[in-house]
């Protein structure tokens, strides 16, 4: 897969690639490989020291990380110098797991060399997921493919095991905190709604074949639709923007179909952010609207329209339940 206006020569890295490469350097340690006989006779390479003894120099180089594993599949790529995930239409990617991935790799250490599976133990010893095994291939390369660090992951009860490229030996490693391989999205700099309520003024809720529901702040602080009482779900919906958690994301010109309910919340500032849900082969969406028009000031609004302009947004099946209820049941709903 090709990056999309990549750029020629070396590309601008990222400020948490070089701060990592020279936190890496000043605490460099070298690997040593001793050979060892075993009971067989047979001779096998010990490891100590770092399993990556070079990496923490290549870090300014990397451009691309490979994640293949038996539930998951995913790449980032370095495009001029910001971190995307192809599979979310090039979404960018969040700081946090590759600084944990990056410092992982460069806190490796060998504990322990693993003896050779006999031929009735070789099928559960595979960790090879690309051979059906249960662990996670990772690899780190530069722009020109190079690899930089290639190594197989997998977890037996509290210890850690690796394979390198090429190797059939596996060896126990050190523990380190390695950042999700199971979950392509917690590698997404997804945007956060995170408006407390005492920020919210009105909320309204619009479906078609629905009559609108209005939601007003009463004066003890709660929240309630005009004309009726307060209750659980009329709270949840008012509070929405302070509970919805992003799962995914995709091009918002990607979703094909009628707008399901259009959930929209005015902010005390003036700021009004308007939710547009979209269902779409079994997965729910929203695209987000923003109207800074009557803000008091533009910078939330603007910061908030950086991530997700003409961007679709996945969003828990329990919230598009709650948002696709009719509104004589959530009038009717009990305390």
């Amino acid at each position: 897969m090709s990056k999309p206006n990549l750029t020629t020569g070396d590309l601008k890295r990222r400020d948490i690639l070089f701060r990592l490469g020279g936190a890496c350097v000043a605490g460099l340690g070298l690997s040593t490989v001793a050979p060892a006989t075993k009971p067989n006779g047979q001779r096998e390479q010990r490891r100590s020291g770092k399993v990556f003894p070079k990496f923490a120099k290549e870090v300014s180089r990397i451009g691309w990380v490979k994640v293949v594993g038996p539930v998951a599949q995913f790449e980032l790529a370095d495009v001029s110098g910001t971190w995307k995930l192809p599979r979310a239409d090039w979404y960018n990617a969040a700081d946090e797991p590759l600084r944990r991935l990056i410092k992982a790799l460069s806190d490796l250490r060998y504990v322990r060399a693993l003896p050779t599976p006999t031929k009735q133990e070789s099928a559960a010893s595979q960790i090879d997921p690309r051979k059906g095994g249960d662990g996670v291939w990772l690899t780190l390369e530069a722009d020109d493919r190079t690899p930089l660090a290639t190594l197989i992951l997998a977890k037996r009860g509290e210890q850690t095991l690796v394979q390198l490229a090429g190797e059939t030996a596996l060896y126990e490693v050190n523990s380190v905190d390695w950042p999700s391989f199971t979950n392509p999205s917690a590698w997404l700099d997804l945007p956060k709604l995170d408006f407390a309520p005492e920020r919210i003024a009105t909320v309204s809720l619009a479906r078609p074949g629905q009559g609108q529901l209005d939601i007003v702040r009463r004066p003890d602080g709660g929240f309630a639709p005009v004309g009726g009482k307060a209750n659980p779900l009329i709270t949840d919906i008012a509070l929405l923007l302070g509970r919805l958690e992003f799962q995914d994301t995709r091009r918002a010109n990607r979703l094909i179909g009628p707008t399901r309910f259009s959930h929209e919340t005015s902010l005390k500032s003036g700021l009004v952010i308007a939710l547009d849900g979209h269902e779409d082969e079994g997965h729910y969406w929203v695209k987000l609207r923003l109207d800074a028009r009557q803000a008091a000031s533009p910078e939330e609004g603007d910061r908030l329209a950086a991530q997700t302009d003409q961007w679709a947004f996945k969003i828990p099946a329990k919230s598009w339940t709650l948002l696709t209820t009719p509104t004589d049941l959530l009038l009717q709903a009990g305390p």
